[in-house]
């Protein structure tokens, strides 16, 4: 069926729905993204998870070689990808992965020393204590001396390193050490920073940690669901807990979807992508450095910039507020060293701009109108001014340029080619394309 005819059917049928996804086309089209957790799907893996692979699945009950052949080339590409040992691909979210490492590491009542008390959400009900560890308030970096005294004052059973707030390098080989030290697990969850150590543009915590978790779309682009990499020695006990907390089935489509998306971060396209991504952090934190607005840490060397808010700004629906100046943010309390200090700053991203082909002049430009926006409170009228201003900027920018698509795969792609070439299978892979076209209007 083709797309227009299917939109006027679901229109007709769900018109709650319809309407929904038409506010959603209008708010990603018109506003400017700069949530870390939000980036566009690839439209490799886009085609696969809504293909007819969607029709079968797998479980014990039901098996199905594809499903089965799917899993291991997935488990094979991270592990190639990151040289890990063991990888684990078939987890729903990170929140199912973050219960399965702490279920199979921990016993009841086990010590668990996390930056910012990471994870701690996670495992809700489960009987672990958690106590923290932060930059400090002043010097607004990772003192590693003093993480090493609060985990020799804690003698933690699991350190935990999520640095979702953290803009600046780790010195993993200090963690880890810290945590031999210990006695403990070291389990580092590199979130939406994944793509960029897959690209190989950032420090990789596999040789140092026991486990690293991330998820698996952001800025891997790829479908929702979350990579459990490990050790072949802790791979044994996260294999047991997976079948026993009951992840036993696999959706075809989901597999294909995710090995298609290890398969495009291992290319050169990819890489450039993450090199852009860096650049434009960098412009955005030298343009609002310039505008007079102090950035936590002082400065980013990822893909993360973390300006602080004014007392005036730290009253208010801070979400909305940027909301009406058409930003999407995030904002955050990033908890320090320091009990009971916090520092209120909202966590931008690079992710998604680069994604939509904005370049540092376009990086620029919108770094000016965030840090009028975050100067002071400004009123409704100035923050629609800012609006337009945004919403002519990205108008016309596609929600993933075919700038990062790996053009030079697309010949020998699953997706588009076929062994035998045949007629049938030719015109197949043209509707392909141009689905793929239509969706992400891809030019010509």
């Amino acid at each position: 069926m083709k797309k227009e005819l299917l939109l006027s059917k679901l229109q007709a049928f769900d018109p709650e729905i319809f309407a929904l996804l038409q506010d959603e086309i209008q708010r990603q089209r018109y506003m400017l993204s700069l949530v870390p957790n939000n980036n566009a799907m690839s439209p490799f893996a886009h085609y696969l998870e809504g293909s007819l692979l969607a029709n079968s699945a797998f479980d014990a009950q039901n098996p199905n070689a594809n499903s089965t052949n799917l899993e291991e080339i997935a488990i094979k590409r991270a592990k190639k990808l990151f040289g890990s040992e063991h990888a684990i691909v078939r987890l729903g979210n990170i929140g199912a992965a973050s219960r399965v490492v702490c279920l199979a590491l921990l016993q009841p009542n086990s010590r668990v020393l996390s930056f910012n008390l990471r994870k701690a959400e996670h495992c809700s009900g489960l009987s672990f204590t958690f106590k923290n560890f932060g930059i400090d308030a002043k010097k607004q970096v990772l003192d590693w001396d003093e993480v090493e005294q609060r985990a020799d004052e804690t003698k933690p059973h699991l350190i935990i390193f999520s640095p979702v707030s953290y803009p600046r390098n780790a010195n993993y080989r200090r963690l880890s050490e810290i945590a031999r030290k210990v006695g403990a697990y070291l389990w580092v969850d590199i979130g939406q920073s994944v793509g960029l150590v897959a690209a190989g543009l950032l420090p990789s915590p596999v040789p140092f940690a026991d486990v690293v978790t991330f998820p698996t779309n952001d800025s891997l682009h790829g479908p929702d669901g979350a990579i459990v990499l490990s050790t072949k020695e802790i791979g044994q006990k996260l294999d047991e807990t997976v079948i026993n907390t009951g992840h036993t089935s696999l959706h075809i489509n989901h597999m294909a979807a995710l090995a298609a998306a290890l398969l495009e971060a291992g290319t050169e396209t990819f890489r450039q992508y993450g090199k852009q991504v860096l650049a434009n952090s960098k412009e955005l934190e030298h343009t609002l450095e310039m505008s007079g607005i102090p950035l936590l840490c002082d400065g980013t060397d990822t893909h993360l910039v973390l300006p602080l808010l004014p007392a005036e700004l730290q009253e208010i629906d801070i979400t909305e507020y940027m909301g009406k100046a058409g930003f999407q943010v995030k904002a955050d309390r990033v908890p320090t060293m320091q009990k009971d200090q916090y520092l209120p700053a909202l966590r931008l991203s690079s992710l998604t701009p680069t994604i939509r082909s904005l370049k540092e002049k376009e990086i620029a430009d919108i770094g000016a109108l965030l840090s009028t926006a975050l100067k002071k409170k400004l009123p409704d009228t100035d923050l629609e001014s800012i609006r337009n201003r945004i919403a002519t900027l990205v108008m016309n920018k596609p929600i993933f340029s075919e700038e990062w698509l790996t053009s030079s795969k697309m010949g020998t792609h699953a997706v588009y080619n076929s062994a035998n070439s045949s007629a049938a299978h030719e015109a197949a892979s043209t509707e392909k394309k141009n689905i793929i076209k239509n969706f992400f209007h891809l030019k010509n």
